[in-house]
């Protein structure tokens, strides 16, 4: 781009004083001494008027024994002399600020750096540079003469067909605001679709990292489970070497006869027998009725539980409590699904009940396991199987369980 006229020497008036200065550095020295703030690009006239004024007031001065300060000056006004505003195209020019409605400076800026043979190019000019900071300001060159920048002379157009030009050029400056917006656009679909694709990424890493998740857990519930097993068959073990050794006091066999075999299980079936007909009895006369045979199997778990985890207590008894909370929540709002669904990965669940066991307390209880629409494991007690008498009664021996210190111990 050529020198512009805040890059060179040039005229400046103060339009407090009038006074005309050959460059802006002098402006800006007038206006810190004086406090003068307002000025503007000189003319001719206004030039000759200064220099004619300082001309009369002045002391003559002899230039090649006037100091280096003088003799810059004289070399800065002689500079700036030769100084003046482009030769352009009138008929653009007046196209440009008549009939388009640009300013004088900023057309006649475009008309010259974009050596301009049509409007259209010079607006385009204005498209890309409506931001510079001297846009609208003097532009002033030196004057090499008419022979270096030729102007083609053409007829001037009627307004009529100016203002069919301007309409086009308006159209192609919206039809270029216009791909603008649809390159932009094309730009935010392109975004939106990387934006969804991680997402999609992000959303699989997520869904793997969960199945992992839940296999560890079912890895770790197995091996819990195992556990529980091998502390039930030391349990039993137990139990059968305390039988042994009462019938070894007693001076008797320590494994039983076959006879004997037979009539504990003749006793074992008359005592449930004997239990059903009572159940049906009272339920005949309306009485309460504890389903005995539930109660028994729960009461076995909590047995089980309390024996195999003997040396932790604390956790024992957390798990009893975390129990009777899922089961008093049931018996409040059987109708109210969140009671009856239990999320197996859940950390609480998992630290309170599955550490000790006591998710086998709520299968054998009714609760079923399954898989929910997100892909986690869940116990869930149907509907049809909170028995309002069963969980007052497994609440009641759960309560002792956690009550008595000599629960299971007999």
């Amino acid at each position: 781009r050529a020198p512009h006229a805040r890059e060179r020497a040039m005229k400046i008036k103060c339009g407090q004083c009038g006074e005309v200065f050959a460059d802006i550095a002098r402006a800006k020295s007038h206006g810190a001494t004086t406090g003068h703030d307002s000025f503007e690009a000189a003319n001719d006239d206004d030039a000759t008027a200064t220099a004619t004024a300082h001309a009369t007031n002045a002391t003559p001065v002899d230039v090649d024994a006037a100091p280096d300060a003088v003799k810059e000056d004289a070399t800065t006004r002689d500079e700036a002399s030769t100084l003046k505003e482009p030769s352009v195209r009138e008929d653009l020019l007046q196209e440009l600020t008549e009939l388009m409605g640009f300013g004088r400076n900023k057309a006649v800026r475009a008309l010259y750096y974009s050596k301009a043979d049509s409007a259209e190019r010079a607006i385009d000019w204005i498209e890309r540079h409506e931001d510079d900071a001297d846009v609208n300001e003097p532009l002033l060159v030196e004057d090499e003469g008419l022979k270096a920048r030729e102007v083609k002379t053409v007829s001037k157009m009627t307004p009529e067909e100016a203002k069919a030009k301007a309409d086009e050029l308006r159209r192609n400056a919206a039809a270029k605001k216009a791909e603008r917006l649809l390159e932009e656009k094309e730009m935010e679909r392109l975004r939106e679709q990387e934006r969804i694709r991680s997402g999609k990424e992000l959303l699989e890493a997520k869904k793997l990292e969960d199945e992992l998740s839940l296999k560890r857990n079912a890895e770790q519930r197995a091996a819990e489970k195992a556990e529980m097993d091998r502390a039930r068959a030391a349990i039993r073990v137990k139990i059968d070497e305390d039988r042994r050794e009462r019938r070894r006091k007693l001076g008797l066999p320590e494994e039983l006869s076959p006879e004997e075999m037979e009539e504990e299980r003749q006793r074992e079936e008359a005592r449930a027998q004997a239990a059903q007909e009572e159940i049906a009895r009272k339920a005949a006369a309306g009485m309460y009725v504890k389903p005995v045979s539930k109660l028994e199997n729960l009461r076995k778990h909590l047995v089980d539980i309390k024996k195999a985890f003997a040396e932790d207590a604390d956790a024992v008894t957390t798990c009893f409590k975390t129990l009777l909370t899922y089961l008093g929540n049931i018996a409040r709002d059987p109708s109210e699904e969140k009671y009856r669904s239990i999320k197996l990965s859940n950390a609480a669940f998992q630290k309170r009940v599955a550490a000790v066991g006591g998710e086998i307390y709520l299968l054998e209880f009714g609760f079923v396991e399954t898989v929910d629409d997100a892909g986690e494991k869940r116990l869930v007690l149907p509907r049809d199987g909170a028995d309002p008498v069963l969980l007052r009664t497994a609440g009641e021996e759960l309560h002792g369980a956690i009550e008595n210190p000599f629960f299971g111990a007999l």
